[in-house]
């Protein structure tokens, strides 16, 4: 019997994301490629599932993501909303809320096992108090691509330094209220507060409108040259191998690529061992490689740049125990419908 699946899409018939993350596949081709793979497809935006009048129960949806910031917010509480009423869908909402979201991947990876490379996921730097850390480390915002929001750091000083520079600053209007509050409210109180201090009130209130910023600190991989972008497409594993700056330990936004090499079989293993734990038919992993171990940077599940896809020469598929390269012309649209069915497949044989 076919399988119905609902498409959800932005605007537009948007799902990102191909050359960049404002521009989308072609939808009706992978409409198409899903349709030609025996699923009955049903388009839908976003904002129709508000409107929509049947339940989702034990629907299947496949949905984008964007990084517009109105439409992140507003298909985290769609998603959430169809999970709620029992639909399945992909990717995961655990993925979904780590787009974007470095920290709650620290908090997947350590709730999957994944340990081998140490971070923490701080609220403010006023935590790093409680942490005995060995410098250096990798400071990183939540969010940033293409190694924006990233830096290296030698000592704790140059961390609370750091920190303190990406937060935001109060505005005049704000220190003058301050001010006010300081100096001319001495004789305030309230009868329903008899405990109430002009004094305390206000260093609370100093410290309530502080801006601060959730961060993750991460190891730091000394003498790294270059990483691997793997993308895993349901079988299909694509690898281009990001090299440095002269100077940089960052690979991401170097946009330094090579295609020219072979995969190890140790690599494709470890991405596999990876890709399984995930459980959802797509991920995007960053992995790095020094002192004969492999480490897993960051990961993505939607939404992620596909340079691995569209200038490699082909993919690796783990076969009958080996790893055989095929040499191939990607469609996109059809890589997409072909892992998403071979997912599927793999679930309902209990793989």
């Amino acid at each position: 019997m076919p399988r119905k699946l609902i498409l959800l899409t932005g605007y537009n018939h948007f799902f990102g994301q191909t050359r960049k993350p404002w521009v989308s596949l072609d939808t009706p081709a992978l409409i198409n490629e899903l349709t030609q793979m025996g699923f009955v497809v049903t388009e839908m935006p976003f904002s129709q599932v508000m409107n929509h009048p049947d339940s989702f129960t034990d629907t299947l949806v496949f949905y984008t993501f964007s990084q517009r910031d109105n439409l992140r917010h507003y298909i985290k509480d769609i998603i959430h909303h169809l999970v709620r009423q029992g639909a399945r869908v992909i990717p995961s909402e655990s993925l979904l809320h780590c787009h974007e979201n470095k920290g709650y991947q620290e908090l997947l990876k350590r709730e999957l096992g994944i340990t081998d490379l140490p971070a923490w996921y701080l609220s403010s730097k006023r935590e790093l108090a409680k942490l005995d850390i060995q410098y250096p480390v990798v400071l990183k915002t939540l969010e940033g691509s293409n190694g924006r929001g990233v830096f290296l750091i030698r000592s704790k000083p140059e961390l609370l330094t750091q920190v303190a520079a990406l937060e935001p600053r109060l505005s005049l209007l704000t220190k003058l209220d301050l001010v006010r509050r300081r100096y001319f409210r001495q004789s305030r109180h309230f009868q329903e507060y008899p405990d109430f201090s002009p004094k305390q009130d206000y260093f609370q209130y100093k410290d309530y409108i502080t801006p601060e910023i959730p961060f993750v600190i991460q190891h730091f991989v000394p003498h790294l040259q270059y990483d691997y972008r793997v993308i895993v497409l349901g079988e299909r594993f694509y690898v281009t191998k990001r090299l440095t700056r002269q100077g940089d330990f960052r690979a991401s936004g170097a946009k330094r690529f090579t295609f020219d090499f072979q995969a190890s079989d140790r690599l494709l293993q470890y991405a596999l061992d990876l890709y399984k734990r995930f459980n959802t038919p797509f991920l995007s992993l960053d992995i790095g490689e020094a002192d004969d171990r492999y480490y897993l940077f960051e990961f993505q599940a939607s939404h992620f740049g596909i340079n691995a896809i569209k200038k490699g020469k082909g993919f690796y598929v783990h076969e009958e125990g080996h790893w055989t390269f095929h040499k191939a012309d990607t469609v996109f649209e059809e890589a997409l419908a072909s892992g998403l069915l071979h997912y599927l497949k793999e679930e309902a044989h209990g793989i």
